[in-house]
């Protein structure tokens, strides 16, 4: 039985486990976090549950539509229909959105269940040789040897992972990837101004989306999301945290009309939040002579659908390579 490492427990390393898994590989996951996810991570606030990364999980095809339905019937997601406003006028519409059930991280654990996962390894070397595919801790000790290896990382991450494949970090290399700040909130109530809203887009200088976690189906209390902007966020990377999370709090209270005094409050900083250019060239990575590959938004497309694609036609690749 063929032994495949895959370094990155987010949906695209979720994907492909599932995929090489169900054809007989086994199947070996390293991720650094304490969790599945990513960028569908998932965090607690206190008692509550909220999406850390995407907010939801956006399908723009119909062979997405169609996998996601797939999951939906296994129940890792489900169908959320909420009532969406816009900054400068909260006259709802009805959007429909995919979500993880319960929480979006349920989608990458259950793609993960059966795959071997270990969780707070960080990988620091991928390397080709007569024996096989070696992968190194972050302190260079020895985890084990592969029959192949995949990094499903973001492309910042992934550059010193393939330093073996000089072509796969030149593509790495020249992807763009934005940063940006995100808050979360306990409140005692909802502001007035939030009462009959979901999710809340639009104009605003400095926040993207202002989203209520607690809304989503089968969650409970009063949570609250805010995203900053991307153009916000740059320049604020490295700015003391306790100053931010005020500053942020100040400028959610403008907007409400009210003082928000927040219960509890975690802010958190994704310095991949995503990949807004992706690679040029071919949109598979996969050496066949080193049994090395990549995978992610960063090859294929941005978002959650382009990791997707992009797990899902390097696993046919390496099925049919491999085997």
């Amino acid at each position: 039985m063929k032994r495949i490492a895959i370094i990155g427990a987010g949906i695209a390393g979720a994907t492909l486990s599932r995929k090489l898994l169900d054809h007989g590989f086994s199947v070996e996951v390293f991720e650094k976090s304490r969790g599945t996810g990513g960028r569908l991570s998932s965090a607690r606030l206190g008692e509550l549950t909220a999406d850390l990364g995407a907010t939801t999980i956006e399908s723009s095809s119909q062979d997405f539509e169609s996998f996601l339905s797939g999951l939906q019937s296994q129940g890792m997601v489900e169908r959320w229909s909420a009532r969406h406003g816009q900054f400068d006028h909260l006259d709802t519409s009805s959007a429909q959105y995919w979500l993880g059930k319960g929480r979006n991280s349920a989608m990458t654990r259950g793609l993960l269940n059966g795959v071997a996962l270990k969780t707070q390894t960080r990988v620091g070397v991928v390397w080709s040789d007569n024996q096989g595919v070696l992968i190194r801790d972050e302190h260079g000790e020895l985890l084990d040897y592969y029959d192949a290896v995949v990094v499903a990382a973001p492309a910042p991450q992934a550059v010193p992972l393939l330093e073996s494949v000089p072509r796969f970090t030149h593509r790495a290399q020249s992807v763009t990837t934005s940063a940006n700040w995100v808050v979360l909130l306990e409140l005692p109530h909802l502001p007035s101004k939030l009462v009959n809203v979901d999710v809340v887009e639009g104009h605003h200088q400095s926040i993207e989306r202002i989203t209520i976690e607690s809304n989503k189906p089968g969650r409970s209390g009063t949570l609250i999301k805010l995203e900053m902007r991307e153009s916000w966020s740059a320049s604020r990377l490295d700015d003391n945290r306790e100053a931010l999370l005020k500053e942020i709090i100040d400028l959610f209270s403008v907007w409400c009309g009210e003082s928000v005094k927040p219960l509890n409050s975690r802010l958190h900083r994704w310095l991949f939040n995503r990949s807004t250019q992706t690679a040029e060239g071919d949109t598979l990575l996969w050496d066949s002579s080193l049994n090395i590959g990549a995978c992610g938004d960063w090859v294929s497309q941005p978002g959650i659908e382009g990791a997707w694609r992009s797990a899902s036609v390097l696993a046919d690749e390496m099925i049919d390579s491999l085997k």
